[in-house]
């Protein structure tokens, strides 16, 4: 997403250059550590018991070569428009494809990050753990959801100083709950829950969600002051910064919290800092400031998402009775995206307060399709890069990647049948024709 502060596009429809390195930095912690990373450490802990470091080591190793390739296409296509630009560099044909497979992760992953903040305040109130906590802790979601939905719709939107001073919050959050755990690290127990090896590989496939973030990172590229000397870079610093502070959360947790502790799929923070520091005083700050990460978290992706679904419309990918390419209000939202979203959050909504899925589920299938992306990205870069020695390195990491990707089974089907969606014959969705660009969307903070 675009810094809030932005103004507002030039005459050329390019967008300003307004993003340094220490902007880049900020926007991508903020983007990477979101919801996700509020319950991971305790669903993560239930399912690898006491080698859970062992999960957030293990990931960060995988998606490092990721990382690299990411930057590399970043820092040669600024203008690419995120991961399915990259793809569309090498494929054209494919873009499509990776248009509706984001959709259906940010349908998945924007709930569950609202979710996972519900958790904290549903647990605060004392109304989680039962079918009738799954529903309070969905409507609550929903109302989060919705003022970030009303903000978007009206085109207003937090300013870029709150973002920063939010995303600050976080990191102090997570570094005080590390910091607190520290005289509590020698009693972790690392047989808790009976670990093994496929406990961890089941973890890296939950977890992987943590590490996903990145690639909205490139939608702002194009907003790089330097974006050859700084995309890149904004990348290693925040993948160093990102992985330090999962370790230490997660042995925060370890050291705090038995493995059969029932807040570790709700609020594991919560019960780390109520087991520490002790008061309701703290624990209720914490909500608070949970409250305020995930509308901030939110803003963007919806952002994004909202932006996403308006260029399948204009593309002619989309029923056409949608009109998902419309531009309405004084700002020019796309409004008819912006409802599109709402509905497809509710019905995730509906379909976790029924059961059906938990918030390890949606996580789970979002992080699974941004790993496919990554993959497919790896896949455009071998035909991009004329380098021998570049070009071994991706074919090994996508070697790795195949392997892995054996992790979420059975959730792969949803990533394929949304993945051939757009390539059903026009009529079977009602698809209008190809419609040129058009105008440029207005910038975040128009």
């Amino acid at each position: 997403m675009p810094p809030p502060s932005a103004p507002p596009t030039a005459p050329s429809g390019q967008l300003n250059k307004t993003i340094g390195l220490y902007g880049a930095v900020a926007l991508g912690l903020g983007i990477v550590l979101g919801g996700g990373m509020l319950s991971l450490p305790g669903l993560v802990y239930q399912e690898a018991g006491g080698w859970s470091v062992l999960v957030w080591l293990f990931d960060g190793l995988l998606v490092l070569p990721l990382l690299f390739i990411f930057a590399v296409l970043g820092r040669r296509f600024p203008n690419a428009g995120g991961v399915a630009g990259f793809v569309a560099q090498a494929y054209p044909k494919l873009k499509p494809g990776c248009a509706y497979l984001l959709v259906g992760t940010f349908s998945l992953g924007l709930p569950g990050i609202a979710i996972a903040g519900a958790g904290y305040l549903a647990d605060g109130l004392g109304v989680g753990g039962s079918d009738e906590g799954r529903w309070a802790i969905a409507a609550i979601a929903a109302v989060v959801i919705g003022a970030v939905l009303a903000m978007a719709w009206f085109g207003s939107t937090v300013a870029g100083a709150i973002q920063n001073a939010v995303v600050t919050l976080l990191v102090i959050c997570l570094v005080v709950v590390t910091v607190s755990a520290v005289p509590y690290w020698d009693t972790i127990d690392y047989s808790a829950g009976a670990p093994t090896w496929h406990g961890v590989w089941s973890g890296m496939g939950l977890a992987f969600f943590a590490y996903t973030g990145w690639e909205m990172l490139a939608f702002t590229a194009e907003e790089f002051k330097n974006p050859k000397r700084d995309f890149p870079l904004a990348i290693a610093i925040t993948f160093v910064l990102v992985l330090a502070l999962y370790t230490g959360a997660m042995l925060a947790v370890q050291a705090v919290l038995s493995v059969d502790d029932p807040r570790l799929a709700s609020a594991p923070f919560l019960a780390v800092i109520e087991g520490v520091v002790g008061g309701a005083g703290a624990a209720y700050a914490l909500v608070a400031i949970v409250v305020a990460i995930i509308v901030t978290n939110l803003n963007g992706a919806i952002w994004a998402a909202s932006r996403l679904l308006y260029d399948i419309g204009r593309s002619g990918w989309a029923p056409a009775g949608l009109q998902l390419q419309r531009l309405e209000g004084t700002a020019a939202t796309p409004r008819r995206a912006i409802a599109a979203l709402a509905l497809l959050f509710a019905m995730a909504l509906g379909i976790f307060g029924t059961g059906a899925l938990d918030l390890a589920d949606l996580l789970r299938i979002a992080g699974q399709n941004f790993f496919l992306l990554y993959m497919l990205s790896i896949i455009a870069y071998l035909k991009i890069e004329p380098r021998l020695s570049r070009r071994i390195f991706a074919v090994a990491a996508l070697v790795v990647c195949t392997l892995f990707a054996g992790v979420f089974g059975w959730g792969l089907l949803y990533a394929a049948a949304l993945f051939a969606l757009p390539y059903l014959p026009r009529g079977a969705l009602g698809r209008t024709t190809r419609r040129s660009p058009g105008a440029a969307l207005p910038l975040l903070g128009d």
